[in-house]
């Protein structure tokens, strides 16, 4: 691990857990809590394990990426209006040609793909009225269509090598903040021992955005699993994903799991050396719980909104590895990459079925024209 969490003196007295940079002595933050300075610690090994995932790919932008992004920016300057602060950051990267991260060049593509639309709006081309318009100026932001095409190019990349690892990397972990007090617990069981109690996730609860989409487990999408698994499988729990802090693991009775009307429930009794944990949780610094699991295409399925957002629903899961709190709940790109797949190819599949719908009215029309014409000739013939 790169780096360590301690208190330093490097720090102010008011923030004294730093993150230091094990090579160097660097500081990378500083923070009133060491709950704080962990959570930090995860985000850096997260975008640390990502960046390597991909070493083989280029992500700083390209130079007529960056000159669209400065457009865009001149023209937000000039004209006041268009995009959004979200917009605004990203292009003072892309006009800087910082390396852009994985995550967002995800979320790239999918800005692109949800804003194509707008360029059928007045004001989108010099000759209309309007010029630019303010879906011309977002786009612009966003490095235009040159940033869209390095967009696509870096995810079909990023998707190439995705499929050429192992079959775990099919794996996809999600993490779920509590949000009632029954969500993540310390509770004493009748042996004298205490044990943790928590969802690992909860039904019809939407995720945070994934890149383009969000997601919510359905009632009993791990029904099936737990039946299949039960005696069978070894599922283990986890504190903060790492396989080095075993809470339980059901194979051995320290892990119960089971689906109620809420969700999927845990009931782990750690082992006395993991009390530090126990009271981490009774003092409410860990915020959630998180579950690894597989999910075929079949148990899976794409719905949009009215307002046109776009939810994929898991349905049924096929495979479940571990479950346990976690400091910090967040969606890291790397969590939700299988399913950024699974949203490109239902995103295709849109597209595909939307030409064959206009192909198909094109024809009818062209056909009903036909007909029309032969009976004008008849009728005056």
């Amino acid at each position: 691990m790169p780096w360590t969490v301690s208190r330093t003196d490097a720090c102010p007295a008011s923030r004294p857990w730093g993150v230091t940079k094990d090579d160097d002595g660097s500081i990378e933050g500083c923070h009133a809590s060491e709950a704080d300075a962990q959570a930090q610690l995860v985000a850096l090994n997260i975008a640390e394990s990502e960046s390597r995932a991909y070493e083989s790919i280029d992500f700083r932008p390209p130079a007529g990426v960056a000159d669209e992004a400065q457009r865009g920016l001149d023209w937000r300057r000039e004209y006041g209006r268009g995009g959004t602060e979200i917009g605004i950051a990203r292009a003072r990267d892309l006009a800087g040609r910082r390396n852009v991260s994985p995550e967002t060049a995800r979320r790239m593509k999918a800005y692109f793909d949800r804003h194509e639309v707008d360029k059928e709006g007045e004001g989108w081309s010099p000759s209309q009225d309007g010029y630019p318009s303010n879906g011309r100026i977002a786009w612009a932001l966003w490095g235009g269509d040159a940033g869209r095409s390095w967009a696509n190019q870096l995810v079909r990349r990023m998707n190439a090598e995705d499929e050429d690892r192992s079959n775990s990397m099919d794996i996809e972990r999600r993490v779920m903040p509590f949000e009632d007090e029954d969500e993540l617990t310390v509770e004493p069981r009748a042996n004298g021992q205490a044990a943790i109690v928590g969802y690992a996730a909860v039904y019809n609860r939407l995720s945070l955005d994934l890149g383009g989409f969000r997601e919510e487990i359905m009632p009993g999408a791990f029904d099936r699993i737990l039946n299949r698994q039960r005696g069978k499988a070894d599922v283990v729990a986890l504190f903060n994903h790492d396989s080095n802090i075993v809470l339980g693991r059901t194979s051995s009775g320290t892990l119960e799991l089971s689906s109620d009307e809420k969700g999927l429930r845990y009931v782990v009794t750690p082992p006395a050396s993991r009390t530090d944990i126990m009271e981490l949780i009774a003092r409410r610094d860990v915020r959630g719980s998180s579950f690894a699991f597989t999910v075929d295409k079949s148990g899976e399925r794409f719905r949009q909104t009215d307002e046109g957002k776009t939810i994929r629903q898991i349905r049924e899961v096929k495979g479940l590895y571990d479950v346990g709190p976690v400091l910090t709940p967040a969606y890291p790109a790397s969590s939700a990459t299988v399913a950024m797949r699974s949203y490109e190819a239902w995103l295709a599949e849109q597209e595909q079925e939307q030409r064959e719908t206009v192909a198909v009215r094109s024809l009818m029309s062209g056909v009903a024209a036909s007909v029309a014409s032969l009976l004008r000739l008849k009728l005056h013939g």
